[in-house]
């Protein structure tokens, strides 16, 4: 399962934490006109029904981003809505009930909130699409770099191949094979090395190990992914011109074209 893509990249969570903070100041707003209701309760509102929002949107990454099907984002859409109207009303229930705060019923407000709630979704969708299709720029990049340069290692000169990383890990040094790697997965700045005894945090950066290891058993199928390919139970299609493979362990990597290319061309096929 692949990392969460703003919780993979620290640089990412500032930029999420502003647009969250202005998805809460807006929706009070719009509360507050739309309602004209007092102030506190617009705000609890807003802080309560954009973090649930939020929850339902990171945990919805975890579908979406493994199961790439129009079918699966529908259904995954519909029940974001639902469980985001769900908690809404909760919230605005509580506020009346218990807390004794003057609102308006709920029912008043759902055009609102799906005229807010629908658009957002989307573009969560759009973003989540355009990870899954590897068009952000990743760590090792501020801009955009056509799929065929970006892990074109056949054109690339290969320094003298390595034969074991040593990570540090406190007090002690872990010393780690080349055979022993299963998968390198990004973790931005740092990469994280997967053997079948565990994972390990390297600070090293994946052109690095892309350059280094050797030819033969290692391929970067994507721009955050370098696979040992004798760990290669099989290869698959994922999508529409995009493929995933399996390992002997059953994790799954997805692949990108121009990774793709590569590894039919080391495997023969």
């Amino acid at each position: 399962m692949e990392a969460h893509p703003i919780t993979d990249y620290p640089y990412r969570w500032t930029p999420a934490l502003g647009l969250s903070l202005f998805l809460v100041i807006a929706q009070t707003a719009l509360l507050r006109c739309y309602t004209d209701t007092d102030w506190i309760p617009a705000l609890i509102d807003g802080i309560t029904t954009i973090g649930w929002f939020i929850i339902l949107s990171y945990l919805s990454w975890f579908i979406v981003g493994t199961v790439s099907m129009c079918r699966t984002n529908i259904i995954t859409g519909v029940t974001v809505i639902l469980l985001w109207l769900a908690g809404s009303f909760m919230i605005c229930d509580i506020m009346v009930r218990i807390a004794g705060m003057p609102y308006i019923p709920f029912a008043y407000t759902i055009p609102f909130r799906l005229l807010f709630g629908i658009p957002a979704w989307i573009a969560i969708l759009l973003w989540y699409h355009l990870q899954q299709a590897g068009n952000v720029p990743s760590e090792e990049a501020n801009f955009p770099i056509p799929e065929h340069e970006e892990i074109s290692t056949e054109e690339q000169v290969r320094d003298e191949p390595i034969d074991r990383i040593t990570v540090k890990d406190g007090s002690r040094i872990h010393i780690i094979k080349v055979e022993e790697l299963l998968y390198i997965q990004a973790c931005g700045d740092y990469t994280t090395l997967v053997t079948s005894t565990g994972e390990y945090i390297k600070e090293q950066t994946m052109k690095y190990l892309e350059t280094h290891l050797p030819a033969d058993n290692f391929v970067r199928i994507h721009r955050s992914s370098i696979v040992n390919i004798t760990q290669i139970s099989r290869l698959e299609l994922f999508g529409k011109e995009t493929y995933q493979l399996i390992l002997k362990n059953g994790v799954k990597l997805r692949v990108s074209l121009a990774g793709y290319r590569l590894l039919k061309d080391r495997l023969g096929i």
